[in-house]
């Protein structure tokens, strides 16, 4: 991989870049997966049913997906840093106010303003890495920015369940917004790296001309669609799972605390895989081969359930293989999207985060609309986005661009 030194000497090392960039991906995981062990008792303290809770996950993922588009054309047509900037402070604000909501309804509305400012980081740092190492080397890249990014999914239910233990779901919210101050700090470490001369000049007509000029394109539509579908999929276990795990089968929050941790590994262990083999095999070959194996293990885990063994064993083995899969598929999919597109790469990384947030959304919705107190509901909604990206894959990516 081409250092960053050789690219501009303006740059911190590659670890510290790829680093800090981890550190703004981890957002989403950090602020969804830490509150994950806390949703019964914010449940029974604010007086919600399970349907209502769920929609808390459901509104952050609707704020992700809207602010994106919001964010990446500002990344473009302004840089890197000031966006960045603007949006974590609205995260901080965002998060404050969870840790004071009153009411459910009120928690739905900060999460989704928390979400707003908290989506310009991973969409701008993937523009980022698209500036550094262009089309060839951004697969690995992002790779290991993701492996970074693992390190929130597996610690944060942890923190939070062990946080329980001594104090409110209240004070989970407060470390978020401290997370967000470390953020802003870690983005004075970056220079910016969207040129001038590369910059998207005008207004929302230009922004929806960008938009519209990368809807036309088919390969950059199947990377999304495919990639977004096992987002879609991965949503629907982060969602679904707490309620399953602790109100189905009664596992307390701990435990599920390092049942939530143990699929990451694996999720990190092919994530090391894939930055160390792409190169070889190819992110295509890579990311077909996930999607394929997300679709069986689904459509297996699915059947099972709906015939009547919807054991815990059977789920955490079924879901540590879907959440491993995802490894090979989720830099590989971004990669794919933004290759072609280097003086649109913040607006590309917005419709891709936005796509998939936006089934993050969806993912939520229909698990409080079908939820009915077993684990059919999530595993047939996670069964139906893996299909949705099967299909994506086979329709729209079966002669993929030299990169």
């Amino acid at each position: 991989m081409t250092t960053t030194s050789e690219l501009s000497p303006s740059l911190p090392s590659e670890r510290v870049l790829l680093g800090i960039l981890g550190l703004f991906m981890m957002i989403a995981p950090a602020s969804t997966d830490m509150y994950l062990p806390g949703l019964p008792t914010m449940r029974q303290e604010l007086g919600a049913s399970a349907a209502a809770t769920q929609l808390t996950l459901s509104y952050f993922f609707l704020g992700f997906a809207f602010g994106q588009l919001f964010w990446g054309p500002l990344a473009d047509r302004f840089g890197r840093r000031k966006p960045m900037a603007a949006g974590i402070a609205l995260y901080i604000f965002g998060s404050i106010g969870c840790a004071f909501a009153d009411s459910i309804d009120h928690m739905m509305m900060w999460r989704f303003v928390q979400a707003l400012g908290g989506c310009a980081m991973p969409v701008i740092a993937q523009a980022i890495v698209r500036d550094v190492y262009g089309p060839r080397n951004s697969a690995r890249a992002f790779s290991i920015m993701l492996l970074v990014m693992s390190v929130a999914p597996i610690v944060a239910p942890l923190v939070g369940g062990q946080m329980l233990r001594f104090t409110t779901w209240r004070v989970i919210f407060g470390i978020l917004a401290v997370f967000g101050v470390v953020a802003l700090m870690a983005l004075w470490r970056l220079p910016e790296t969207g040129t001038t001369n590369g910059r998207q000049a005008g207004g929302p007509r230009a922004i929806l001309t960008s938009y519209w000029q990368l809807l036309r394109d088919p390969h950059f539509v199947g990377y999304m669609i495919a990639g977004g579908a096992v987002f879609g999929a991965s949503f629907t276990y982060i969602t679904g799972t707490p309620l399953v795990y602790m109100e189905y089968f009664h596992v307390s929050p701990q435990f599920f605390g390092v049942l939530f941790g143990i699929n990451i590994v694996g999720m990190a262990a092919m994530t090391i895989f894939n930055s160390r083999r792409v190169g070889q095999i190819g992110p295509y070959r890579l990311m077909r081969i996930g999607i394929v194996g997300c679709a069986v293990v689904t459509t297996v885990l699915c059947a099972t359930v709906w015939l009547g063994f919807a054991v815990l064993p059977l789920m955490v083995a079924m879901l540590f293989l879907f959440m491993s899969l995802r490894g090979i598929i989720t830099a590989n999919s971004v990669a794919g999207a933004l290759a072609n597109h280097p003086t649109r790469a913040g607006a590309a990384a917005a419709l891709v985060g936005s796509v998939q947030y936006g089934f993050g959304f969806a993912a939520g919705g229909l698990l409080g609309v079908l939820n009915d107190g077993s684990p059919r509901p999530l595993v047939s909604v996670m069964c139906g986005f893996a299909v949705l990206a099967l299909l994506a894959l086979t329709t729209m990516l079966r002669a993929p661009r030299a990169h």
